[in-house]
């Protein structure tokens, strides 16, 4: 038996190939959200500074003789719009946020508290988050030195000292003209790591029962056809902090096996189903008792898990059955498995250059908590079609900064579900991967997947040469895993 994939490129263009059966597997934050571990209420949740900046001021306001406004659109981090902080006169500059967030927590829930800063010059810019229950309970302080050109991350670590207390944010920097300004974007709101929560990850950061990291980037691949990545991270020196895998709808038992292994070697397994039935079938209940079994069992492992139905959607059938469908499956995995994040993953030149009817606005699942929007772009410089290889670099930041944008809109977190580079590109660009990965982390990505197979293939991505493993290796040691 065979199972027909078909693939696309970043011009649309479809491949049909097929995919070999293997014996036992069938190769097939929200933004400033607090996670199920330390759910707050409805209100307090509503009240959290969102940091997004593209409407509203998001609660804040100017200290003393400081004022705040939103920026024009384009001075912001993703090239939208952020929150501008002046004074009348020559000092000190500072916002603080009237929204306090907490409120419904256990004694030990740790928050971490992340923005992005740029500054008129060179200059100290300070967040501070203050913990407060009647009185002041701590103050914690981060410094960095915030530059003319280039956002910087500063981030704020707190572990509550007493149950349902509540936070305040303040951001300033000690000396501004009139004429200069202090500007902040993407500020990012999560709770975990402390007692009760969820978990942390090797590089001190919190992450939720879904395995939404509060920073970071998980780096990692799919192999071969489902294969063991042993053999492949002793090559690198590193286990897979995420592992792609692909299954039909009768390969449910495979996939949660490998998912067990992927959680025992500390890898966070993101799996994809073709499933059972078809779109309108599955969006009609007719699949419910089998997304009801799926989710069970995600549910009975030690561990998170991402998952996703019907990955690349473009060419395949009515698009609004296929939205449909996810709208209906996101309730019943997500309420059925508290450890499972429900992934929706396209391939991004469709959403972006493509025919409107793939344009994210249209084919976004509705009314319904999505976790992790996954995007399948390549490389392609150095791939050849038609007898003609292609030397355009594919513009990987410029979709990183639309995919931002976008994804800030709807409070959904962002990862590449598969990517790419072909032998060329990494003899000729040697620093493709890293500058991807880099990119991705400056854009907020919060996983990024490496196709290492030869399977649906146009173009010779494996990580088979010494270059690309290498690089690979490289950017592998700097991921936060699983602990």
């Amino acid at each position: 038996m065979q199972d027909a994939e078909k693939t696309k490129n970043k011009n649309g263009l479809v491949r049909w190939l097929w995919l070999p059966v293997l014996a036992a597997v069938l190769l097939t934050s929200a933004v400033a959200a607090v996670p199920t571990s330390a759910q707050p209420s409805r209100a307090a949740q509503e009240s959290v500074p969102t940091g997004t900046f593209e409407s509203h001021l998001d609660g804040f306001a100017g200290v003393g003789g400081s004022r705040v406004k939103l920026s024009r659109t384009g001075e912001g981090r993703n090239h939208s719009r952020a929150l501008v902080v002046r004074t009348k006169n020559h000092g000190p500059a500072a916002a603080v946020s009237k929204h306090r967030f907490g409120g419904a927590h256990s004694k030990g829930t740790t928050y971490v508290v992340r923005a992005w800063v740029r500054s008129t010059g060179k200059r100290a810019v300070t967040l501070q988050v203050r913990e407060v229950k009647g009185r002041t309970l701590q103050t914690k302080t981060r410094t960095v030195n915030a530059k003319g050109r280039a956002w910087t991350r500063v981030k704020v670590k707190m572990t509550a000292k007493a149950a349902n207390s509540v936070f305040k944010l303040r951001f300033r920097t000690p000396s501004l003209t009139s004429a200069q300004r202090l500007l902040v974007d993407d500020l990012r709101v999560k709770a975990g790591g402390g007692k009760g929560s969820a978990g942390s990850l090797s590089n001190g950061c919190s992450r939720d029962a879904r395995g939404i990291p509060a920073c970071g980037t998980y780096i990692g691949a799919a192999h071969g056809g489902n294969t063991d990545p042993t053999a492949l991270e002793q090559q690198l020196g590193n286990k897979l902090a995420v592992r792609r895998t692909y299954y039909t709808g009768t390969g449910v038992a495979s996939a949660v096996k490998n998912a067990s292994a992927d959680l025992a070697a500390g890898r966070l397994p993101w799996i994809s189903f073709k499933p059972p039935y078809s779109w309108t079938d599955m969006a009609n209940g007719v699949g419910d008792a089998w997304a009801t079994d799926l989710a069970q069992r995600l549910a009975a492992l030690p561990g998170p898990v991402w998952v996703a139905f019907h990955h690349e959607p473009e060419n395949d059938g009515d698009i609004q059955e296929w939205r449909r469908m996810q709208e209906h499956l996101a309730p019943i995995i997500r309420n059925n498995a508290p450890n499972v994040a429900f992934t929706v993953i396209v391939t991004g030149w469709h959403q972006f250059y493509g025919d409107p009817q793939y344009s994210l606005a249209n084919i976004w699942p509705r009314g319904v908590k999505i976790d992790v929007a996954g995007f399948d772009i390549y490389q392609e410089y150095g791939s050849v079609k038609n007898g003609k290889m292609d030397l355009r670099w594919v513009d990987m930041p410029g979709y990183f900064q639309k995919i931002a944008a976008w994804a800030r809109t709807v409070g959904v977190d962002w990862a590449l579900g598969e990517t790419g580079i072909t032998d060329k590109a990494a003899v000729d660009r040697p620093t493709e991967i890293a500058n991807t990965v880099q990119s991705m982390q400056d854009f907020g990505g919060i996983a990024y997947s490496y196709f290492d197979s030869e399977l649906n293939s146009t173009a010779p991505w494996t990580l088979g040469t010494p270059e690309k493993l290498n690089e690979f290796a490289q950017v592998l040691a700097g991921s936060p895993h699983l602990r």
